[in-house]
């Protein structure tokens, strides 16, 4: 049983696609943990979590994408499209809030839909945008890139970006959540979440409903706010588990997967109506919520020697 069957018979009816958020920023230079190739965007490396992906049931890649500024992390994406065309599996782009920041010479700013808008005009991304492998709804889940997203900002888009229909988080697509930082018991965080989620999920335009087998986003490199890998190893790799990978004042998120329940419950408030379902994640592990290293060490999966 692969892991679209698993989902299949959790949610009697449902007759969707499956999909795994996938991240593609791991190889741009910054801080990451536990990722078991030296370079994320060896095509090698590519090649074969495209294949475990499709192994396991999914019909879907949805890339977590930067812009066409952010170097790396663009060529990623633009490498999972066009695998994803030659291996007939679907391709869809989810906009990090970096999109509305990075300006078309790579600058941070002010989060702003220019930026977006030239981002998603940008010849590399339409080139992804038309790909045969892209989600046929052309849906471009929209990440709360303006903080938050408003409909009037999503119209904007549509005005600009003809043909794709961007999709709003918490209503048109569905994120686990950060439970209250006054929950401190692990069972009550985990109904919380999925309490949360059910809310999401309720939403009638409800396309992409997500789903997570557990979450731990603990362990803040330290320094704080220190920049590369290069320099974490070099100040000995020292983390700080009483707050989040992300900058304070975001607490740790740690949400535990009770022996598969934690992942039974969400598919339980899950629309069986639902296009798409998205795992939350084959490859985030800064947030623990990688499928990846659990697939390699069952199918014996040794990246070093790809």
């Amino acid at each position: 049983m692969n892991i679209k069957q698993v989902v299949q018979n959790a949610i009697p009816g449902w007759t969707g696609r499956l999909a795994a958020h996938y991240i593609s920023y791991n190889a741009n230079g910054q801080v990451h943990r536990d990722l078991p190739y030296a370079n994320p965007n060896d095509p090698k490396v590519i090649a074969k979590q495209l294949e475990l992906i499709q192994a396991c049931g999914f019909d879907v890649v949805i890339s977590t994408w930067q812009g066409p500024w952010a170097t790396a992390c663009n060529q990623n994406a633009m490498a999972v499209s066009a695998l994803c065309t030659a291996m007939g599996l679907q391709f869809a782009l989810l906009l990090d809030p970096w999109c509305a920041k990075l300006n078309s010479q790579g600058q941070a700013t002010a989060p702003s839909i220019s930026n977006l808008i030239a981002a998603l005009q940008y010849s590399t991304t339409q080139t992804m945008l038309k790909a045969t492998s892209y989600v046929p709804e052309k849906y471009v889940l929209d990440f709360n890139t303006l903080n938050p997203t408003t409909l009037t900002n999503l119209n904007a888009l549509t005005t600009a970006i003809p043909g794709v229909e961007f999709l709003a988080q918490n209503t048109e697509f569905s994120w686990i959540a950060y439970p209250p930082a006054t929950i401190t018991d692990s069972v009550a965080k985990n109904a919380w979440a999925t309490a949360n989620l059910q809310a999401q999920n309720k939403n009638a335009g409800m396309k992409v409903p997500g789903v997570c087998m557990s979450f731990n986003d603990s362990g803040l490199p330290l320094p704080q706010g220190v920049p590369t890998q290069a320099a974490f190893d070099a100040s000995g790799g020292v983390r700080n588990w009483s707050m989040s990978v992300w900058l304070p004042p975001a607490p740790n998120r740690v949400l535990g997967s009770f022996g598969g329940q934690f992942l039974l419950q969400q598919l339980a408030v899950t629309p069986a109506a639902a296009p798409i379902i998205a795992i939350i994640t084959w490859n985030d592990y800064d947030e623990g919520t990688a499928l990846e290293p659990k697939i390699s060490e069952l199918l014996g999966v040794n990246w070093a020697s790809l």
